[in-house]
């Protein structure tokens, strides 16, 4: 009882904050799961539409997360100068972060248009290796889907300028309006295109494209207009456009803090995608089995995001503040609440793991394999929570360097390696790559966790003294 006395005003403080964004986190996981239950349910017993995106969805999240991920470095050093009540500087963080971020979503989009070929190498490479022969229709469907995604990711880098902006000062409500709106746009989209009701023909997984397109483009809308019609904020808008703003100094600085985080999430990113495409060599259903799979990864890790958001926005404050005698418990009471949700959802995944792909599809096979595969994923859920929330403490220190070195071993030289072998040498197929991520996110978790350690007790040494 005392344990939960001491932490209760540190678990009120994180929940204040990652309330709305776990709203968010909700309706961008209902988005998920409807895109990937009406795509499957519009193949019906044929697993090529559900395989079809996700092979696509893992291209093209390559290159999105990265240039996403780079955002992210907004977030603690606005949350530090807001602390220290640097309005000037806050000011010019957000004018050149939007400038940044804009090119960088120009030069993103360039890049996925010049990546189209490979969708087809990709298939082609499979197929020669002695792949399932339905890969053929998994590309052909895959190519106009990954084409209309490619024009959403300009508008999603302007929006998260802003949302990203809004966490450093605090405010996570505005971005969780525009998500909640976008995603029920989304999902109506979603029956007027894939099914082809009002009038529209039925373009299944193509009209999931073409839904996602336009709900990401109003969501950009109407946080922009929010962001400048919104009193509180004119304080920073007012002088937003000012050419004097403009300041390489505070590009590199931002920069600093989000490549490291654009690179751990990179590794992330690009071991799921060069698991999507091994899995290929196992069939269509393998592929649709394993969709499924990161769709109930993405149930769990959402709201694991919530918490680390608040976590980020929470030390980015004490580290601006320097009142590092509530690090260690701000910290660990995100720990508690990230464990707690994973382990249960973990418990739910094992008891209802053949229940839950029937959400998805009717494919009795597809079902059999994500089955399984759930069993594996809820292994997982401990080490990915741990991995996740420490980062997410890192970033809101600003020790992000150290990121690099440990996503990479982690990633690239355990978790990828470990995968292929598990699945080709042993036989493990889908599940071995499954396999491959608790061995990665394990060693991710323990180094990611130490180094946290290892920054509370030297800030705490700084009170001290």
């Amino acid at each position: 009882m005392n344990f939960f006395t001491k932490y209760k005003p540190f678990y009120k403080e994180n929940l204040r904050l990652a309330f709305p964004v776990i709203l968010s986190q909700i309706g961008q996981i209902a988005v998920q799961l409807a895109d990937t239950a009406m795509v499957g349910h519009y193949g019906g017993d044929d697993p090529t539409p559900l395989a079809a995106v996700s092979f696509a969805t893992s291209f093209f999240y390559i290159i999105f997360i990265s240039a996403m991920g780079l955002s992210f470095g907004l977030t603690p050093l606005v949350g530090e100068h807001y602390a220290k009540n640097h309005r000037t500087h806050v000011t010019e963080l957000l004018q050149n972060g939007a400038l940044l971020f804009a090119l960088i979503g120009i030069v993103s989009t360039i890049l996925l248009l010049a990546s189209r070929g490979l969708l087809t190498f990709m298939g082609g490479l499979m197929l020669e290796q002695g792949g399932d022969a339905s890969i053929g229709a998994v590309i052909a469907t895959a190519l106009p889907y990954y084409n209309t995604l490619i024009w959403s990711l300009f508008p999603i880098m302007i929006w998260c300028t802003a949302k990203q902006f809004l966490e450093g000062i605090g405010n996570t409500r505005l971005a969780m309006y525009t998500i909640i709106t976008s995603n029920a746009l989304n999902i109506f989209l979603n029956w007027v295109f894939i099914f082809g009701n009002l009038g529209f023909k039925p373009m299944g997984a193509t009209g999931a494209g073409y839904a996602t397109l336009i709900s990401r483009i109003v969501q950009c809308i109407m946080l922009l207009a929010i962001f400048f019609c919104s009193p509180s904020l004119r304080c920073y808008t007012r002088d937003l456009f000012r050419r004097s703003m403009l300041s390489l100094r505070t590009i590199r600085e931002i920069l600093r803090v989000g490549i490291p985080i654009s690179f751990q999430m990179l590794m992330e990113s690009s071991a799921f995608v060069v698991a999507g495409i091994m899995v290929l060599a196992f069939g269509a259903a393998s592929v649709s089995a394993y969709q499924i799979g990161v769709n109930m990864m993405n149930v769990t890790f959402m709201i694991v995001i919530a918490i680390g958001s608040a976590t980020t926005i929470l030390t980015s404050h004490i580290y601006g503040r320097g009142n590092f005698q509530t690090l260690r418990h701000t910290a660990y009471s995100a720990y508690h609440m990230g464990l707690l949700w994973n382990v249960s959802v973990a418990l739910i995944f094992v008891a209802l793991r053949f229940a839950i792909p029937t959400l998805f599809t009717t494919n009795e096979e597809v079902i059999r394999l994500a089955g399984s595969m759930l069993i594996f994923i809820a292994l997982f859920q401990v080490s990915d929570c741990l991995q996740a929330l420490s980062i997410s403490i890192l970033r809101g220190l600003q020790d992000v360097k150290v990121i690099i070195p440990i996503v990479f071993v982690s990633y690239l030289l355990i978790n990828i390696p470990a995968g292929y072998v598990l699945a080709f040498n042993y036989g493990l197929q889908a599940n071995g790559l499954i396999i491959g991520f608790i061995i990665g996110l394990s060693c991710c978790a323990i180094m990611t966790m130490i180094r946290v350690r290892r920054d509370i007790k030297q800030l705490e040494k700084r009170v001290e003294n």
